[in-house]
């Protein structure tokens, strides 16, 4: 285990009708004057942006509107939002939905502070130094980002998304009712749940030393995903079942189930690279495609971790631990079916995909090589695992 510093400065207003504290919350921290950012119309055809914004009222909340961010959310959209959070100066950003509207938030919170383009931070030319505050009423549970310090902003212009994490954007609090998740579709929640494993599976997947102590964390977290997420698709509204998926969210990518480790995520790379290619790809969808492919060719690099995993969170025990951890993978895929998840390209529905394009993009052509503690990700094995993503 390396040498770390860790904290958490998120607060989780945790259960049923957390989010009719909202008022009191801003209040109890002195925020009068906010900023609302919201998606392009779930939460206000859920009647959930009118009881918010009416507790505002109701408590002499000051507030303007930011609507309309899209999946896989752009700069822009965030660039005239920007403008508008410049002239209305407000105290706290309030994102109401999940990843993307969550990051678009992030990014209007350090580039407030910034005189050049918020997607500088993205393109890791110069580093955030200030972010607003920032609040969250979580209505999907997918992307973590009510917890992290990750922020992930595409430009369909260049095809390129990217990703920067700083402190700084790690949000002040996050209300989180499971019950506002009922409405979320299977797909929706498919979804959410492949990316929760995903930030999971990818710090798992890091070196360990023997007695691991995020490891034993993470596997726990799969565990109950898996049984969680079986559970939503015959009842989608199963208060604990939501309740678990919510909080695994949340836990899957605040740095706990990679705590006392190094990470990289080399699948979320090559996915923002189909994505920001592809954009109506959905962030879950590409990462059920690529991690069955990267785990099969990375599987003889990880056998004892791979057959640890079919144990754990699978239930699965071959002797061989080859076939256990393949059998592992099979199990994966097998869940990821439940909800109807894309596992190649072609399930994709995307016209005449090109790999070439992008590995090239994944790759910058060549002279990227993402690392692996055994095998570094050159273009050569970026082709082959976009090719194992081919397969049926």
């Amino acid at each position: 285990m390396i040498n770390f510093d860790f904290q958490l400065k998120t607060k989780i207003y945790f259960g049923k009708d957390k989010e009719n504290e909202i008022a009191s919350i801003l209040n109890e921290h002195g925020f009068k004057r906010i900023a609302v950012i919201i998606g392009k119309g779930s939460v206000r055809k859920s009647g959930l942006l009118d009881r918010v914004t009416s507790l505002l009222d109701e408590s002499n909340i000051e507030y303007i509107l930011i609507e309309g961010v899209r999946a896989n959310p752009t700069i822009d959209f965030v660039k005239p939002a920007l403008k508008t959070i410049k002239g209305y100066r407000p105290e706290l950003l309030l994102a109401i939905g999940g990843g993307s509207v969550i990051d678009t938030a992030k990014s209007l919170g350090v580039g407030y502070y910034y005189d050049g383009d918020p997607f500088d931070f993205n393109l890791h030319k110069c580093s955030p130094s200030k972010c607003l505050s920032i609040g969250v009423i979580l209505t999907i549970s997918a992307a973590g980002s009510e917890m992290s310090t990750s922020c992930v902003i595409q430009d369909d212009l260049t095809g390129t998304k990217a990703g920067f994490n700083s402190e700084l954007v790690r949000p002040l609090f996050a209300i989180e009712n499971p019950e506002l998740t009922y409405s979320v579709s299977k797909a929706q929640t498919g979804y959410g749940v492949v990316d929760i494993m995903m930030h999971t599976l990818e710090r798992y997947f890091q070196p360990s030393d023997e007695l691991e102590f995020a490891d034993d964390i993470a596997l726990g977290l799969l565990k109950n995903v898996v049984k969680a997420g079986g559970i939503l698709v015959k009842e989608p509204e199963n208060y604990q079942a939501r309740a678990s998926i919510m909080l695994a969210s949340s836990f899957s990518h605040n740095g706990l189930t990679s705590i006392g480790k190094k990470f990289f995520m080399p699948v979320h790379q090559m996915e923002h690279a189909l994505s920001g290619l592809y954009p109506s790809v959905a962030h879950g969808e590409g990462l059920a495609v690529l991690f069955p492919a990267w785990a099969t060719y990375y599987v003889k690099y990880d056998v004892d971790k791979f057959d640890q995993l079919a144990k754990v969170v699978f239930d699965s025990f071959i002797e061989d631990k080859m076939k256990n951890a393949l059998e592992g993978i099979n199990r994966l895929k097998e869940f990821f079916r439940l909800f109807d998840m894309p596992l190649t390209f072609e399930d994709l529905n995307i016209p005449d995909i090109d790999i070439e394009k992008i590995v090239n993009k994944i790759s910058n052509n060549g002279e990227r090589i993402i690392p692996h503690h055994i095998k570094p990700m050159d273009k050569e094995v970026m082709y082959e695992i976009c090719t194992l993503a081919s397969r049926r």
